[in-house]
């Protein structure tokens, strides 16, 4: 990985975020609301889309579902293909112990891929006629609270040193 390709991805991921996000947002707020009560942690697109009085939202709704698939699903097919050049690198490792501590990194890496493009596509790309307030709402509040608690624990309790202060905790009986 060059700096020169890591600046090109980047910006590339800006531009089509913004391009893709750009008629949502343009469209959304010019419609007649029904209500102006979100019931959501979040102003998030399929709720606003709930409150619209207009009954022919389907463009809206297909754009949104456009920009998901280029905003969620391009980079996780990238994602899923440079997990398959790691997995492949990591076979052909000589030392068992090189290959054993390189998959504990992608296995705590590829938990918090999965949690966070997971719930992402089951929030944003679905049938209308499925869509549910009050099970967007848990998802999101899964996703939002269980990534972020869980970060440390998955990363930190890899560490040698943390693993050892916390033995040293047990071995003392002061955590039980």
């Amino acid at each position: 990985m060059t700096m020169s390709l890591c600046i090109k991805l980047v910006v590339g991921l800006f531009f089509i975020s913004f391009v893709c996000l750009l008629p949502p947002t343009i469209m959304i707020p010019q419609l007649p609301f029904c209500s102006h009560v979100l019931n959501h942690f979040f102003c998030d697109t399929a709720a606003m889309l709930k409150l619209i009085c207009v009954s022919d939202i389907s463009f809206i709704y297909l754009s949104s579902i456009v920009a998901s698939v280029f905003i969620l699903i391009v980079p996780l097919i990238i994602t899923s293909v440079s997990y398959i050049f790691i997995v492949s690198a990591v076979i052909r490792l000589p030392s068992d112990t090189g290959r054993q501590k390189t998959f504990s990194t992608c296995v705590s890496h590829f938990t918090m891929v999965s949690l966070v493009f997971g719930s992402a596509i089951f929030i944003e790309i679905r049938p209308s006629s499925h869509y549910s307030i009050e099970t967007d709402k848990t998802v999101n509040l899964i996703s939002t609270v269980l990534g972020p608690f869980l970060n440390p624990f998955i990363y930190t309790l890899r560490n040698q040193k943390v693993k050892d202060c916390f033995r040293d905790l047990v071995k003392r009986g002061r955590l039980q």
